[in-house]
């Protein structure tokens, strides 16, 4: 009889195994696809549990509807000092997923023969597993490269969601500064200095402080040469009702206030400022702008700007828009919106976008950026020569 009893208490030990092997890859798979919506992590959740079995067969989760999840499967954040998961009304990167064998459940219970002899043959039980968000840290999607000023500027309800992480080379104590309210969304903000605590507290990603910054990898890249033109330089002829092309070229200024400016293919220089107000669209038809000298980029209204980037200026394809040694700042305003799916390279400017303007790149090497009021700023892409060797695995178990 004790070699039988030895005998079961060693299934029943094996089940608690498989409960716990359940737990560990269901809050794996889950927290892995954090950042892809809640559809992608319920879905990876239901796969990977039933990629598991239990006494009645593939295991069964119950993950309740919104963001906190729940049932057995819930959302929040864990705390890594004091090594406390708690849920949050609206999800978090961490995962608490618990498997539950008992008698009456989907998952079923072991069957213990000996202990029907003294009025019991079931046992129930749970395991929990605790798995967080592992965050790509090896993309960069926008560097800063101002390296004496505040570099990084959020406040009110301002937004900021990227793909890669955000580099910032200045080592000033107020390199960085994000207020209550406003909010980052990323994989990783790296800065050479320290990140105080109310702007940590406004970061959903990593921090990595005392970082060292990558030296700009474009800056031994040749800029486009400026085209030669004679003493006379038009500014762009626009009437603001209808639809205007421009040709590849030099050009004084634009402004605009109605209708639409396409750029036409090409390189286009401009050596004065671009001025969009009302409801002017400026396109690009895979064309990209170059500021020259003090020229900038003021966006206002409800204006917008959109297109494509050329693809034919060799080391410069894909980016909408340069310049080198700017010295006035760019401004995204009011409820005008800025989206290409483009790169920008202007590692001195500063980039402000205020009221409630939105922006949508690929990626962005500037000088800083300011974003002030209810906005929201996008990067969808990576710096590819900023890529280094990537981190193993999407998360990680901490119970």
């Amino acid at each position: 009889m004790l070699a039988w009893f030895g005998m079961e208490m060693g299934l029943a030990t094996k089940a608690v195994r498989h409960a716990k092997a359940a737990s560990d890859s269901i809050a794996l798979a889950a927290a892995a696809r954090y950042r892809d919506g809640g559809t992608a992590v319920r879905t990876d959740a239901q796969a990977a549990a039933a990629s598991n079995r239990g006494p009645n067969g593939p295991i069964v989760v119950t993950i309740g509807n919104g963001p906190a999840g729940g049932g057995d499967v819930e959302f929040g954040h864990w705390d890594d000092v004091e090594r406390v998961f708690t849920v949050d009304v609206d999800g978090g990167p961490a995962v608490r997923v618990t498997v539950r064998f008992a008698p009456n459940h989907p998952n079923g219970s072991p069957t213990l023969v000996l202990a029907g002899l003294y009025g019991t043959s079931t046992m129930s039980f749970e395991r929990s597993s605790i798995a967080v968000y592992n965050p790509p840290r090896h993309t960069t999607s926008l560097l800063l490269n101002s390296a004496l000023q505040s570099a990084l500027d959020l406040s009110e309800s301002a937004r900021f969601v990227s793909k890669g992480g955000v580099s910032v080379r200045s080592s000033n104590a107020a390199a960085c500064g994000i207020v209550s309210g406003a909010k980052m969304q990323l994989s990783v903000l790296r800065l050479p200095g320290t990140l105080d605590e109310q702007s940590k507290s406004a970061v959903d990603g990593v921090f990595e402080e005392g970082a060292v910054i990558a030296d700009d990898p474009l800056a031994s890249v040749e800029f486009p040469q400026a085209i030669g033109h004679g003493d006379q330089v038009d500014n762009v002829e626009h009437d603001n009702v209808g639809v205007t092309h421009v040709a590849p070229g030099v050009h004084g200024s634009l402004e605009a206030s109605g209708g639409t400016v396409i750029l036409d293919p090409g390189l286009h220089q401009f050596l004065s400022t671009i001025v969009l107000s009302g409801t002017a669209i400026l396109q690009l038809d895979a064309a990209t702008i170059q500021l020259m000298g003090n020229a900038t980029l003021q966006v206002g209204g409800s204006s917008a700007v959109s297109g494509t980037a050329s693809t034919s200026l060799n080391d410069w394809s894909g980016y909408w828009i340069l310049q080198k040694h700017a010295t006035q700042p760019w401004s995204i305003a009011d409820s005008s919106t800025v989206t290409l799916a483009a790169h920008c390279y202007a590692p001195d400017a500063t980039l402000q976008v205020l009221d409630q303007a939105q922006v949508s790149l690929g990626t962005a090497i500037l000088g800083s950026l300011v974003e002030q009021g209810a906005v929201n700023v996008e990067f969808n892409d990576v710096i590819g020569a900023l890529t280094t060797t990537p981190v193993p695995g999407r998360a990680r178990l901490v119970r």
